[in-house]
């Protein structure tokens, strides 16, 4: 079966995102079981992994009441954030398969200072680095780190499909016009 991703929306402005096969489900960040529990009890899909950006409350909320109700399910993390049942702590460079798609690990210090990604074949799940029109705000890491973080983003391949986990498009939209309005681009 082809490999479908979708959001799971939560609280005000959050994307939980799911990589499955239409049977099997990851789950990355989900802040909120519930949300989860509801969108994958509604499509009939069992939760085999949860996968972790950073370690923020609206990315880690629901894990403890999801491994509850679907058992010791692995949790992938940051190995430099203290992340809430996480099984598998995760470095630059490592990789990890689940629903049959292999991921690689980026460390993508800037929002904090452990934050990663999961990098796909035509895909990345980017957390809170990077947004459309936008990029995470800085609570732990420098700006340096950020800039270095948004670059490597930047030079993944133009078709690759970058998975944030807010919509902030339209406020970082006015932002922009607020600072550049003049600017055509």
């Amino acid at each position: 079966m082809t490999m479908k991703i979708d959001p799971i929306p939560a609280f005000t402005d959050n994307y939980f995102w799911a990589l499955h096969d239409g049977r099997q489900c990851a789950v990355f960040d989900p802040g909120d079981a519930k949300s989860v529990v509801d969108w994958l009890d509604e499509r009939g899909l069992s939760l085999v992994t949860i996968l972790v950006t950073h370690h923020h409350p609206d990315h880690v909320g629901g894990i403890h009441d999801l491994r509850r109700k679907y058992g010791e399910i692995p949790v992938y993390g940051p190995a430099k954030e203290d992340i809430p049942g996480r099984t598998q702590a995760l470095r630059e460079g490592d990789e990890v398969t689940v629903v049959s798609e292999r991921l690689k690990v980026w460390e993508v210090p800037g929002h904090t200072a452990g934050h990663i990604a999961f990098i796909g074949s035509d895909f990345a799940f980017v957390g809170d680095t990077l947004f459309a029109a936008g990029c995470g705000r800085l609570f732990e890491g420098t700006p340096g780190q950020m800039a270095n973080s948004l670059g490597r983003l930047a030079a993944l391949p133009k078709q690759t499909k970058v998975y944030c986990a807010h919509e902030y498009t339209l406020s970082n939209l006015r932002f922009a016009l607020s600072v550049d309005g003049e600017n055509d681009a």
